[in-house]
């Protein structure tokens, strides 16, 4: 088999640690508007959760959501200078392109947050593509593969969510989902991926449609 034209990363969760950006910056605007707060305790189980449950779980009205994700992005610019890949991934960056593999971002962060931070690893990326709806991410997978003239089949999405698993379905993508990102594996038990990943290193074996 031939190897992937393209990998389509997801950012936040799938290639940086963010996760305690996030919580940081959710819990603020949780105090403002008396939400429940995001703690050691409860974070395993909320990873657990879809979105709608974390939602009901944390007393976040669902229709807020786009309104708190906007919020969080905005302030999030700041902590970027903080921000690192997750382990192995950069390694993993620069084997995919030793192999003549291209890859793209794909995420609900902004695309002015995401180049600032491949700006400071030193790194050039052009192909991020982003949207600010959390339950739009096969729109912007079928605008990337229309713009770049692909077959579904000729690209894998990496991501950490279970709504990267559904956009991928409505889309016809095969999926890759990472255990080092923000959902655990519990919350995939309806809605399996086509590969579960535990190491970055599997997923250059994949990339290049190799055994795992």
């Amino acid at each position: 088999m031939q190897p992937y034209k393209y990998i389509v990363f997801d950012f936040d969760g799938t290639l940086v640690d963010s996760r305690s950006i996030f919580i940081s910056l959710y819990n603020e605007l949780a105090v403002k508007h008396g939400y429940a707060l995001m703690t050691e305790d409860n974070l395993p189980h909320l990873r657990s959760m879809s979105i709608s449950e974390r939602c009901k779980c944390l007393n976040v009205p669902l229709y807020r959501i786009p309104f708190l994700v906007s919020a969080v992005i905005k302030k999030y610019k700041d902590a970027i200078p903080q921000l690192e890949f997750n382990k192995d991934i950069e390694q993993l960056l620069g084997s995919l392109a030793m192999n003549n593999i291209k890859y793209a971002v794909l995420s609900s962060n902004s695309k002015k947050n995401i180049a600032q931070f491949f700006e400071l690893k030193g790194i050039a990326n052009k192909n991020v593509y982003c949207s600010r709806s959390v339950f739009g991410k096969h729109v912007l997978l079928n605008k990337f593969l229309k713009e770049k003239k692909l077959d579904p089949s000729e690209i894998l999405y990496v991501g950490d969510e279970l709504r990267d698993v559904i956009a991928c379905r409505k889309s016809n993508v095969k999926v890759a989902w990472v255990s080092w990102g923000y959902d655990n594996e519990q919350v995939l038990k309806n809605n399996k991926p086509d590969h579960v990943l535990h190491d970055p290193a599997d997923l250059l074996k994949l990339a290049l449609q190799k055994p795992v």
